[in-house]
């Protein structure tokens, strides 16, 4: 997540959609790190074939692909192209050394959502840990191809993640002067509209980080976290994202589609989603994600509220210190108060129209950071949630 590329614009942009991610508590450069890959180790090639070959889009490496090649040099373009060689050597290493096994490169860096921004997905991929949304230059290639040669080690041989926190705090100010202008209803610039979700000052980022990684080093500014073993019962980030994995609260044989994604823009509102929309058949069964308490059952159907109209019939079952909410139901199977077990039923999709304003039958499923706060009017910070695979 470093930046000094010549877009400060879509640095910071790419920032404010990490910053979101870390304040849900985790940062996705560092998800699945059990089993952690080394980077491999390759003969070197002569210099000039191996710029022959970067320059003209193929790897000429044994066992890399010219895919991994293209990723690592737009990587390096995208999150700081006029960096230092040392600087562009541990960028790499960071993300060869956080595959998960069986994992090549290019997917690791675009979580297969193609090249585009940090912190952004498309459809079918997931959320990209780190940038690629500049093209690369000959000199980004031919040097990627040195790193993937075993030409330049990275000096921190267990380095998972990073951040360059002079950016997040840039960030972080402009959010705040984007939210101020947002309550005295002034209009906000694009890069303002962009980042006014971004919640974390660099201090903050580290103190979360510290639950799970450890600081490793600096260079040029861009700190580099390795994995905490001190403590691995308390402090292995895979344990504790494993640990965090919701199952889905519509069976997949019953899922036709998964409709828009937390914090994706809503087209007819234009403000963002806070939840994630799982189409299935009215009558469907909704089990519970996870094991929580039924904190409340509320019929919104025909209220006066037009917010609670909308959400129609729902139940909240606190898990934790978080929240888990599910909207558009047509029946429910739980009574407030009662302590529920992941793949518990709790009650049904209703019919379209019927519990909600949704044009067809599905799930509004949210992950919320908080319970309700009158303070606030709303619940805590929306988190993206993850589910199992099966």
């Amino acid at each position: 997540m470093s930046e000094r590329k010549s877009s400060s614009d879509a640095a910071l942009t790419a920032l404010a959609v990490g910053g979101t991610i870390l304040t849900l508590g985790g940062f996705v450069a560092a998800i699945s790190l059990s089993g952690r890959v080394s980077a491999p180790q390759r003969k070197p090639e002569e210099p000039d074939a191996l710029q022959e070959s970067a320059q003209d889009g193929t790897s000429g490496l044994p066992g890399v692909d010219a895919e991994d090649l293209e990723a690592a040099a737009r990587m390096i373009a995208s999150e700081n192209g006029s960096g230092s060689k040392a600087l562009w050597a541990e960028l790499i290493g960071s993300q060869l050394h956080a595959r998960r096994p069986g994992q090549t490169l290019y997917q690791r860096i675009t979580a297969g959502s193609g090249f585009g921004p940090q912190g952004d997905r498309t459809a079918s991929g997931g959320i990209r840990p780190v940038s690629t949304d500049q093209p690369a230059q000959p000199q980004h290639r031919v040097f990627a191809a040195e790193v993937l040669a075993g030409r330049h080690p990275a000096r921190f041989a267990d380095a998972v993640a990073f951040f360059e926190p002079a950016q997040v705090d840039k960030a972080h100010q402009i959010a705040l002067r984007a939210r101020e202008k947002l309550k005295q209803g002034l209009a906000l610039t694009p890069q303002e509209q962009r980042l006014r979700l971004y919640r974390k000052t660099a201090d903050e980022v580290r103190a979360d980080w510290g639950k799970t990684l450890r600081l490793v080093g600096i260079i040029d500014g861009v700190e580099f976290y390795a994995m905490s073993r001190i403590h691995p019962e308390k402090s292995d980030f895979a344990a504790r994202q494993n640990a965090h994995l919701l199952g889905w609260p519509i069976a997949p044989s019953e899922l036709q589609r998964v409709g828009e994604s937390v914090m994706d823009v809503r087209a007819k509102s234009g403000a963002p989603h806070k939840g994630v929309d799982l189409f299935a058949p009215a009558g469907t069964e909704v089990r519970a994600a996870r094991s929580g308490r039924v904190v409340r059952v509320i019929d919104g159907r025909s209220a006066p509220n037009q917010k609670a109209k909308r959400a129609g019939l729902w139940v909240d079952i606190e898990v934790g210190k978080q929240i888990d909410r599910y909207m558009h139901l047509g029946d429910t199977r739980v009574a407030e108060g009662q302590k529920v077990r992941r793949g518990d039923v709790i009650g049904v999709v209703a019919e379209a129209h019927t519990s909600g304003t949704g044009e067809a039958p599905h799930l509004h499923f949210e992950v919320r950071s908080g319970d309700y706060s009158r303070e606030r009017k709303d619940y805590g910070d929306p988190i993206t949630p993850q589910f199992e695979v099966v």
